[in-house]
């Protein structure tokens, strides 16, 4: 009798420019609903599945997928200090542990990289668990800037925005083209905030609501995922979809996306489209950033409650 295959066995591909890859952990425990068995699900640019990788060393949510300049994929599994990095040939490297919750990272041109930390307080939000530092918090809710070779070069306190859960620092981030600064959220919080890598200040805030009260969840006037594009634009995603600012924080466009939960975007390798993920609906999409609309919606058939497309990139050759 033929051998039945082994279902956890990695597929993923050597990658090719246009690949896709999503963050989409298969969620299996009952009692924890972040809880799982991790995932990078790999497809070409035309959507077409090519392979799977099932993560080594992971238990939650794998989010913020990102590529470094020699392709190296990077994600975290930020909820148990894990850092997952894929190389070119689809292989997963060494796990890197950093001590803390890490969830985002940046590429500066010297090889260093800035990485936000995902988690502040000492009590994350009901259904799910986390690892904890030392002394019992979840974490500072900072940015940290790495050498190549992972050394610390330096630690900058940063301004977190007040939401409604209280146990998220600095959720996404993204480098602007010049080098000089990353634009963060708190993700649901009423901030675009934004720090200078190299002295740490914490410089005026690109966009925001003062007046919202961050607590009010039917107000939700609130940011989520920010990328820039190349020409210093930012995407963000919102509550009602997709928005691209100016320099100046000025709204050049709002494209409006199906359903709420858009909590991963990226630019594609034609930066005249984005990529995007609902952690609720388990959709991803591809917009045209220009006719302001989607262009292409895939399913993974992850919906909430088993919420779990949770990063998403394209890799652009390296």
């Amino acid at each position: 009798m033929q051998a039945l295959p082994d279902l956890k066995t990695s597929t993923l591909k050597p990658f090719e420019k246009g690949d896709i890859f999503l963050g989409c952990t298969y969620l299996n425990n009952v009692n924890d609903d972040h809880m799982g068995e991790g995932r990078i699900l790999q497809f070409d640019k035309e959507w077409r599945p090519k392979g799977t990788l099932y993560t080594e060393g992971t238990k939650y949510l794998i989010v913020g997928c990102r590529f470094a300049p020699d392709g190296t994929l990077w994600s975290f599994d930020s909820q148990n200090h894990v850092v997952v990095r894929v190389n070119t040939d689809g292989k997963q490297l060494e796990n890197w542990y950093p001590g803390r919750g890490l969830g985002s990272v940046s590429f500066c041109a010297d090889g260093s990289m800035v990485f936000g930390e995902y988690f502040i307080g000492s009590e994350i939000w009901k259904g799910t668990t986390a690892k904890t530092l030392e002394d019992g918090r979840l974490g500072d809710g900072d940015v940290y800037k790495y050498d190549a070779d992972l050394n610390l070069l330096n630690h900058f306190p940063a301004e977190n925005a007040p939401e409604f859960t209280n146990f998220k620092g600095v959720t996404h981030s993204t480098m602007h083209p010049s080098g000089e600064f990353i634009t963060y959220t708190t993700e649901t919080a009423r901030r675009l905030m934004r720090l200078n890598i190299e002295t740490g200040e914490q410089m005026d805030d690109l966009a925001g609501f003062p007046d919202a009260d961050p607590y009010d969840r039917k107000d939700k006037r609130w940011f989520i995922a920010p990328d820039y594009l190349p020409d210093g634009r930012l995407l963000c995603t919102t509550a009602e979809g997709l928005q691209v600012f100016d320099e100046s924080g000025g709204i050049l466009k709002t494209i409006p996306l199906p359903g709420y939960g858009w909590a991963q975007v990226c630019h594609d390798v034609d930066t005249r489209y984005a990529l995007a993920a609902n952690v609720f609906t388990g959709a991803a999409a591809r917009i045209d950033l220009e006719d302001k609309q989607p262009l292409q919606l895939i399913d993974t058939g992850f919906t909430a409650p088993f919420r779990s497309l949770a990063g998403i990139s394209v890799y652009g050759g390296s």
